[in-house]
């Protein structure tokens, strides 16, 4: 009893439909989930393509030229699916640039016109079509080499040789002698191989691009982790500041009213007393405490001088300019002797070479001439009262100091000199506290520090200007290297 062979239950143009609408499939999943540039348009294409190896048993070429309708009308499909893959491609890959850019265009134009003439219902030569239609592929090829070259490590080597294959297909199978209406079922390899590789490239793109977003959040979250610590620690920096500024105006203003109360106090009891024996007919009093009321008043008024002095430093603009250090040093220490008057002899200035500095002149200035102040104060009971000035230059940094030789202080009490209102020799000299107080805020607006040091006889004070950027000092010729004023 003779048995007919079982047919099979799929046949290769099956398979190749399933594949290729599978890829469709995930390509349109792919892009309905993350949005991938060019997933949309290689779902349209691989769907066309799928359409096309369906209905591809009825298509019979006959000849070397394509003539029938159906023929020319399946042929436009298989044309425009080519057309939409390309499109994704180029797409996925980012638009192309420069030269690039024409090379596209030239290798796309075929395919539209191709489909316009079979529209027209020219008959074309069926390798035309072949070679026309694959043109595509060979951009998208050499696009995928540059990125390679951008973008080494994210497949694009492997997706360019595989879209190479596809347009090299045809002209292997003309050279081994394969009938041109097997491309079919030739080309379904390499296009199902295209498929899955780009498929499989995109999503490890997609993760590296999910793995490097993942490193970013981390090193932002740990700069803003650091931004939140370093914020938190400058708020407490500023909350102690200004703690210390409230205690420091307490202070201030207890100092102020003791400062003030003693000779407004004695000023009106030594006027009260004054018109209550002028009024008796009594002069001499009167004489006697004009002069003490005058020197009160004197006194109160340098104080209040000294304290809006003291305000103007703190609302001053910083402007900084290049400044003599020298020439201002001779200017506020001329300000200095002449506010000696005659009482006292000028101690002797010797100055070092100082360096042109850029600070501000309008803030610098009161601090040297409070130091240079200070120190012609402290060294008057001296033999030979002399102060030094001498500057030395670290990198951009400038560190100026003044010494004296007079009668120095404790170094315990280093840190306290420039507090406001506190005055070590009280007894012994005049003033009001505030000299070097002037000082530290004038030198801290610049940026710098100052300090003192007592060793032996007399005391320096020192202080720095940062990013003072020194410009070197022309010297004339014969000019010693410290003067002596």
């Amino acid at each position: 009893m003779l048995q007919s062979a079982p047919v099979p239950i799929l046949t290769a143009i099956d398979v190749e439909v399933i594949v290729v609408a599978a890829l469709a499939i995930l390509f349109g999943a792919v892009w309905l989930r993350d949005r991938e540039r060019g997933m949309a348009w290689l779902s349209f294409g691989f769907a066309l393509m799928a359409l096309w190896y369906f209905n591809s048993d009825r298509l019979v070429i006959t000849g070397s030229t394509m003539s029938a309708a159906l023929l020319r009308h399946w042929a436009i499909v298989i044309a425009a699916a080519v057309w939409a893959v390309n499109a994704g491609v180029i797409a996925y890959l980012g638009p192309p640039q420069g030269w690039m850019k024409w090379l596209v265009f030239a290798c796309w134009l075929p395919t539209p016109l191709l489909m316009v003439a079979l529209g027209l219902g020219v008959s074309l030569p069926v390798r035309l079509f072949h070679v026309g239609s694959l043109l595509c592929y060979l951009a998208s090829a050499v696009l995928a080499f540059q990125r390679q070259r951008d973008e080494p490590g994210a497949g694009h080597l492997l997706l360019g040789l595989v879209l190479l294959s596809l347009p090299l297909t045809p002209f292997v199978m003309l050279a081994l002698g394969i009938p041109a209406a097997q491309l079919r079922y030739v080309a379904a390899v390499p296009v199902a191989l295209f498929g899955l590789i780009l498929l499989t490239v995109s999503l490890l793109r997609r993760r590296r691009r999910l793995e490097a977003e993942v490193v970013r959040r981390a090193e932002a979250e740990e700069q803003l982790r650091k931004a939140n610590a370093e914020l938190e620690s400058r708020v407490q920096q500023r909350t102690l500041y200004l703690q210390e500024l409230v205690q420091g105006l307490e202070e201030f203003n207890r100092s102020v009213s003791h400062d003030l109360r003693g000779p407004l106090s004695g000023m009106a009891s030594l006027a009260r007393l004054a018109h209550e024996k002028l009024l008796q007919g009594d002069a001499d009093l009167a004489k006697r405490a004009l002069p003490a009321i005058a020197e009160q008043a004197n006194a109160s008024t340098q104080l209040v001088s000294t304290l809006l002095q003291l305000a103007r430093l703190d609302d001053a603009k910083l402007q900084q300019e290049r400044v003599d250090l020298e020439e201002l040093v001779r200017s506020a220490f001329n300000e200095v002797t002449l506010a000696l008057g005659a009482a006292a002899a000028p101690p002797a200035l010797r100055l070092s070479r100082l360096p042109v500095v850029t600070a501000d002149a309008s803030l610098l200035r009161p601090a040297l001439v409070n130091l240079l102040a200070n120190a012609a104060k402290f060294s008057r009971e001296a033999p030979a009262p002399a102060i030094e000035v001498d500057a030395s230059v670290h990198g951009r940094s400038v560190t100026v100091s003044v010494r004296d030789n007079g009668v120095g202080f404790e170094p315990a009490v280093a840190d306290r000199l420039f507090d406001p209102f506190y005055r070590g020799d009280a007894a012994r000299f005049e003033g009001h506290g505030l000299g070097l107080h002037i000082v530290r805020r004038a030198i801290e607006r610049h940026g710098g520090r100052v300090w003192a040091q007592s060793g032996g006889s007399g005391a320096a004070f020192c202080f720095t200007l940062p990013d003072a950027a020194p410009a070197p000092v022309a010297t004339t010729n014969g000019r010693p290297a410290a003067l002596v004023a």
